[in-house]
């Protein structure tokens, strides 16, 4: 259940061991949290997850098989705003123009203690249970108690916000150490130039899940929303909003965690699960995306990168083709803003993502030709972004357990990730494991 790439994933490598599958989808799409749409004029926009990086394997061996056709990052500098002010910062990775050398240091050091804590919480599992209270801090708490400068603490800030999509006030220590171990890059997510050797596919990664879907010749079924999941003694029924049962010797729900709780379950989700999955919530998320032409910021030496510390769009990328006439600038609304945003209409947004381009790009940004957004929270088979953020307290006790089988159901996806946890990697990654689960299971191991 679920044609996002970990659903995908799991039905491709069972098909290439011997196993019938099917796969029902609720969208009338497949992809999950992956999507293409386009300006009225034909451009391209990815309304979902869009780079690989470097060290993402499984991603770049679907790129292989494919012969998909990559773009790089757009050169040009980039814009950091900083209480106010804007800087325009060099395409090097050891360029730190806006950070004193005292608040660069202060910055490397939180890092490294991050990186530490994330590998003794795996290294020394007795103290990771011993400090499981201390563990689940607000993340805020321990950021302000551990960098003393306040540009470290925002370049800090800004970065883990790009992975929790919300406040650090909402998500605690631990999970944060949760993300950096299944391999977030830190240096990536606070570098100052973008240039971080990100890849974009042209025509987008869309087309791989497509090509995934395509090598299960009709085995995947859209339109077909699952409402409930009923467990026998040998096999698993489940019913689609039409009333069809569909009877299978194991299933694999590949949906976002937070989706669980709206099916009905027979037997009953177990409790403590049910009440994870329900205190564990998405970030709020929409992508934004505007049509220039032309791209005014290439003529200006600028990358289309921005990074900011405050206001309604913290952070924007150049997402055109680097040889078209026109350009793209993408940015997002998170956390307290896409809450408060996704209530308004789409102009609206519109106005606000364009005057917060005004404020940091110029006059130049206040004529584009088209907007296009996506409102992840809005949509109703995804109710939020990647990435299960849990509340205080829950993820010592029942977190890490969320993966595990229930009976004859299975969970794959980038929420389940052992590493590159909220990735497509992630979820290719979660889709191997998992297949390789039901094969031992259907053998009786």
């Amino acid at each position: 259940m679920g044609a996002g790439f970990g659903g995908l994933t799991v039905a491709t490598q069972l098909v290439r061991r011997g196993h019938d599958v099917m796969v029902l989808e609720a969208r009338d799409r497949i992809g999950g949290r992956v999507d293409n749409a386009r300006f009225s004029s034909g451009e391209l926009v990815e309304q979902g997850g869009q780079w690989v990086f470097p060290n993402h394997d499984r991603m770049l061996e679907l790129i292989d098989e494919a012969a998909a056709a990559t773009m790089p990052a757009n050169p040009g500098k980039l814009l950091v705003v900083q209480q106010g002010d804007v800087w325009a910062v060099e395409q090097s990775p050891d360029e730190h123009s806006h950070r004193t050398p005292f608040a660069a240091a202060d910055l490397g050091q939180g890092v490294l203690r991050l990186r530490r804590l994330a590998e003794r919480t795996v290294s020394d599992p007795a103290w990771a249970g011993a400090n499981t209270a201390w563990l689940d801090q607000p993340m805020e708490r321990w950021l302000t108690a551990n960098l003393r400068t306040p540009s470290a603490q925002r370049d800090l800030r800004g970065a883990l916000r790009a992975v929790v999509h919300g406040p650090l006030s909402d998500t605690t220590l631990g999970d944060v150490l949760t993300h950096v171990r299944a391999g977030v890059d830190m240096e990536n997510l606070i570098a100052t130039n973008g240039d971080i050797g990100q890849v974009r596919l042209v025509d987008g990664v869309l087309q791989l899940a497509e090509r995934m879907a395509a090598q299960l010749e009709g085995r995947v079924r859209l339109s077909t929303p699952v409402v409930t999941i009923d467990q026998e003694d040998d096999a698993v029924v489940v019913v689609t909003s039409e009333g069809e049962q569909i009877r299978a010797r194991t299933a694999v729900l590949s949906v976002p965690p937070w989706l669980a709780k709206d099916l009905v379950w027979a037997p009953q989700l177990d409790p403590w699960r049910y009440e994870t999955v329900q205190k564990t919530p998405a970030g709020a998320i929409i992508k934004c995306h505007m049509l220039f032409e032309p791209p005014w910021w290439r003529d200006a030496g600028l990358s289309g990168q921005m990074a900011a510390d405050d206001g309604p769009v913290r952070v924007t990328f150049d997402t055109s083709d680097p040889a078209s006439e026109r350009g793209i600038l993408m940015g997002f609304f998170e956390g307290a803003e896409a809450a408060t945003l996704t209530k308004f209409s789409a102009s609206m947004r519109e106005r606000v993502f364009r005057d917060a381009l005004v404020t940091v790009f110029g006059e130049q940004a206040a004529t584009p030709l088209e907007y296009l957004d996506h409102d992840w929270g809005a949509d109703p088979f995804t109710k939020g972004s990647h990435g299960a953020h849990f509340a205080p307290g829950l993820w010592s006790v029942t977190g890490q357990q969320l993966g595990a089988r229930f009976g004859r159901v299975h969970f794959a996806g980038a929420e389940y990730a052992s590493k590159f946890n909220g990735y497509m990697e992630g979820a290719v990654r979660s889709g191997t494991d998992t297949a390789a689960q039901v094969v031992m299971q259907l053998h009786g191991q």
